[in-house]
């Protein structure tokens, strides 16, 4: 009896788990390039998956993507890259991923 309403309990719980989890590709992916940025080393492994685990918790997927894909693409040039270097809304979206990503690499020790 205590087994099913504890089975009960994991399975209500398990969407609100999984709300802001990310695609392992994303996550994988995230870490190559964090560890690759820091040298290769392979402390920067355990590091880096750190930061993409506060960033996740910090922000649902969807919105991951649109901060961190502003923040890559200002730095192109020319008419096409104006729509991620003018736009004050960008702008915005780029200082708060900037700042969540600030905060995860402080709670976990990367430069």
């Amino acid at each position: 009896m205590k087994m099913s309403g504890l089975l009960l309990l994991l399975i209500a719980a398990m969407p609100a788990a999984y709300a802001n989890d990310f695609p392992t590709t994303d996550r994988v992916e995230y870490v190559l390039e964090c560890t690759k940025d820091n040298g290769g080393k392979h402390e920067y492994l355990y590091k880096c998956s750190c930061v993409i685990d506060h960033i996740a918790k910090a922000l649902p997927y969807d919105e991951y993507v649109e901060l961190s894909t502003a923040l890559r693409n200002q730095g192109l040039g020319g008419e096409r890259g104006a729509e991620f270097r003018d736009p004050d809304l960008v702008k915005q979206m780029v200082k708060k991923y900037k700042t969540i990503r600030s905060d995860a690499k402080q709670a976990c020790f990367v430069k």
